[in-house]
Parts: structure tokens; C-alpha cells; sequence
């Protein structure tokens, strides 16, 4: 009998209103987990390549999660393995998977077995002179080719890479470069407060998929500000808003730095069916690099929600008037964005008392939170919500509430409503009656 993931109703209730707590996360990531399997098992029943190959890689991940649940569950519980096996079963349905595609399983597996202690060998993709060790970074062979294989090795708890002439040996602490290795590097926090550790990942191959494409291997320098501008983040989140920074310590695992293509403006964009991972630019300031963290963790907490239980009724074609947007959205994306605009509502309101950063966040706190209160109110009137839907929408209502009763200067209140007002007429304008 097959049993289902469902989140107890006091950790539903909480996640309705916009928060959680790290044992909502936890079942959240918990069942995500139990989804990666899922897709991963119909790869292996529909194996689109050799059977022998399949039949070695079940087996070898049949052993490391006997030998060792709680290391196999890490590996594939990781958010860009999420990424992957969308892209594969996508793939796969259209009959396009790609040999180096299906091999990225291979690679994962001997990663699982390596942390649990089983030993195994398998042929993995080398693209461009790279082999990806999943999670810890790649191997880099001088090679003329593009595309040829090569063989990953589990070996008593250690990673070895041999392809052509080139033997690389994944160093024991894998977070350092070493000789033919690139390393996932790390944002740490470490101190007072909740902590973390985020891998800052421009190495996987199956981490694109956002607005903007993935940034290469960033410079040491560049990877210097990225690390100094999060540890200030870091510390404005433990020390003002503790219960965020303890969520986020309990799922946001990835960061994907994206590439700059305008200097003027910041991105940031996290995929459905990747939890507790979101791309990037790097954020122009310590504020910024808080509200985006609590931002897309929105998204992707929502987005396992809905794994879960669905929350609009999908045959609503109507499109919505969105605040923070230009285009008319699907009711589903408006609830998406009401949810992650509660977070950037209550982390602006929460900086309000820091130097060089009160005026500006009292002011986004007046916005953002009239935008949630416009959005919610179209999402409460739809008509199109699932019972889930309805809850949710009524722990938004209270949070928002909470927010609207918040007091800001009559000039700030002033000033946020004709920015709503504008965009709302804006909006008329090029779109007419779409919502």
C-alpha cells in the first residue's frame, strides 16, 4: 500500500500564514525526497539506454541506502538533484534522454555509496573536459573532446575520477580546490543565532533553468563579496527575524549565482520542482541579499506545498492583476506571488531600525504589503480556490492583516498608494479586462 506525505495540521497552519518553522521543513523536504525516488524509480522501470547499465546503478543504490538511510537520503534529498530529475523525465516522456543525461544517475549513485560506505564504480558524462561529482564539485581533464566518458569510483568513503590518462582524487574535504578539482564552494554563518551553511554552486550541470543563465566559475575575488555580503545578510536575518533565519537553516541548501546581464537591475528566480535551491545575481546590498533569501524560500515552500495538495482550481483561465508585475498571471502564480511578497513584507518591516537602511525599508515594507493586500483580495474573490486554497488564503489574510495594522509616516502611506494606483492603471492600459 502506497502511503502519502501529509504535513500534520498545526505545521499546515503555520506554512498557510506565510512562515513555518524548521519542522514544517523538514516534512517538507521529507517529502520531497520521497518525489525525487518516485521519479527516479519510473526512470529505472522505463530505462531508456543500456539494461545492464540500469541493472548495476539499482543495485548499487539498493545498497547504499541499506548500508546507510540517513547519508543515501542526503544526497538525494539535495535541490538541483530536484532539477535534474525533472529534466530527465521530461526527457524521457519525449524520448530525447541523452546518455550523459541518464549517466548524471550514475554519478549520484556513487556519491550515495561513497557516503555510506559502499564501494562501486560506474561511467559517468564528461562534458567539455568536466566530470560533475554531484553535490561536491567537478573534475577537470585536459582534453580535445567535448564529449567522452569517464569512470567515478567509490573507494572506502573516498571519490576517485579516472578518464583518458587523468586520475583525480576528490579531495576528503571536498569543500577545497585541489589538484584537477573544483570544489562547491560555501557561504557559512557561524556565531550567535541560527546558522547555516549555503553551497554557492556553479558547477552542476542540471542547475539552469531560471530567468537568466547560470553564471560559470566565478573568480576568488568574486566569490569574496559574494561571501561578505551574505555573512552581513546572515546577521541581519538572525538577529531580527530568528524564526525566518531558523527555516531557512533548515532547508535552503543551494545557491546558483546567475549572470549579470543588467547592471542595473538585481535577479533572483526559483524553480517549481527544485525546494530549498534559487538563482541569483549577486544582491546590490546586505538588506537586499535578506529580503531575496526570505523571498524565493517562499516560493520554493509553497512550491512543495502544492506537491502536496493542489490549491486553484486549474480549469480558471482567467488572468489577475499582479502588483509587482507587468503581465496578467494565472491565479496559481498570483497565489505564488502573495505568498513570497508576505516574506518581503515582513523582512523590510523588520529592518526598518537599521542604519543607512529605515527609510528605504519603511518604504518597500508600505508597499509590499499593499500588494499583498490588492493580490490577496483578487485571490479571495476568485472563486477557484480548493479547500487547501481557502486555508491558505485565510493564514495570508491574518499575516496581511498583521502587516496593514503595522503604523508607517502618512507621507510613506501617501506615497504607497499612488505607486499601487500606477501600477494598477499602468496595467489597465496595455491589458485591458484580462482579470
Amino acid at each position: 500500500m502506497t502511503n502519502y506525505h501529509r504535513l500534520a495540521p498545526a505545521l499546515f497552519d503555520r506554512l498557510a500564514a506565510g512562515e513555518g518553522g524548521a519542522a514544517a521543513i523538514e516534512a517538507l523536504r521529507s517529502a520531497q525526497l520521497s518525489k525525487h525516488l518516485l521519479l527516479i524509480g519510473r526512470l529505472l522501470r522505463r530505462w531508456p539506454g543500456d539494461a545492464a547499465e540500469r541493472d548495476a546503478i539499482a543495485a548499487a543504490l539498493h545498497q547504499a541506502r541499506r548500508r546507510d538511510p540517513h547519508a543515501f537520503g542526503r544526497v538525494f534529498a539535495a535541490p538541483l538533484v530536484g532539477g535534474w530529475t525533472a529534466i530527465v523525465s521530461r526527457a524521457e516522456r519525449r524520448g530525447r534522454a541523452s546518455w550523459a543525461d541518464l549517466a548524471h544517475l550514475n554519478a549520484l549513485a556513487m556519491v550515495a555509496c561513497a557516503a555510506a560506505g559502499v564501494d562501486g564504480a560506474a561511467d559517468v558524462a564528461m562534458r567539455e573536459g568536466a566530470v560533475a561529482v554531484p553535490g561536491l564539485g567537478v573534475a577537470v581533464i585536459p582534453t580535445a573532446g567535448s564529449r567522452v566518458k569517464a569512470r567515478l569510483i567509490a573507494e572506502s568513503g573516498r571519490l576517485v575520477v579516472r578518464a583518458l590518462n587523468a586520475v583525480v582524487v576528490v579531495p576528503a574535504d571536498p569543500v577545497e580546490d585541489g589538484p584537477g578539482w573544483q570544489s562547491v564552494r560555501h557561504l557559512v554563518a557561524t556565531g550567535a543565532g541560527p546558522q547555516i551553511r549555503l553551497g554557492l554552486d556553479d558547477l552542476d550541470p542540471y542547475r539552469h533553468g531560471h530567468h537568466a543563465p547560470p553564471a560559470s566559475r566565478l573568480p576568488a575575488a568574486e566569490f569574496d563579496l559574494w561571501r561578505e555580503l551574505f555573512s552581513v545578510a546572515w546577521q541581519l536575518l538572525a538577529e531580527r527575524m530568528p524564526g525566518r533565519a531558523a527555516e531557512l537553516g533548515a532547508g535552503l541548501r543551494t545557491l546558483v549565482p546567475l549572470t549579470q546581464q543588467d547592471e542595473r537591475a538585481a535577479r533572483s528566480a526559483t524553480i517549481r520542482h527544485a525546494f530549498g535551491v534559487f538563482g541569483l545575481t549577486r544582491p546590490p546590498s546586505a538588506a537586499d541579499f535578506a529580503v531575496t533569501l526570505v523571498h524565493e524560500f517562499q516560493h520554493s515552500k509553497l512550491s512543495a506545498m502544492l506537491d502536496l495538495t493542489p490549491m486553484t482550481d486549474p480549469a480558471d483561465r482567467r488572468r489577475y492583476f499582479a502588483p509587482w508585475r507587468t503581465d496578467p498571471r494565472p491565479l496559481a502564480g498570483l497565489l505564488q506571488g502573495v505568498y513570497a511578497f508576505v516574506g518581503v513584507a515582513d523582512t523590510w518591516l523588520a529592518l526598518r531600525d537599521v542604519d543607512g537602511v529605515g527609510p528605504v525599508a519603511e518604504m518597500r515594507f508600505a508597499e509590499a504589503r499593499l500588494q499583498v493586500d490588492r493580490g490577496l483580495a483578487a485571490i479571495e474573490g476568485s472563486g477557484a480556490l480548493t479547500a487547501s486554497g481557502v486555508a491558505v488564503a485565510a493564514g495570508l489574510r491574518r499575516a496581511t492583516d498583521r502587516l496593514l495594522a503595522e503604523p508607517v509616516s502618512a507621507a510613506t502611506a501617501r506615497a504607497a498608494e499612488r505607486a499601487i494606483e500606477q501600477a494598477l492603471r499602468r496595467w489597465w492600459e496595455r491589458h485591458g479586462g484580462a482579470g
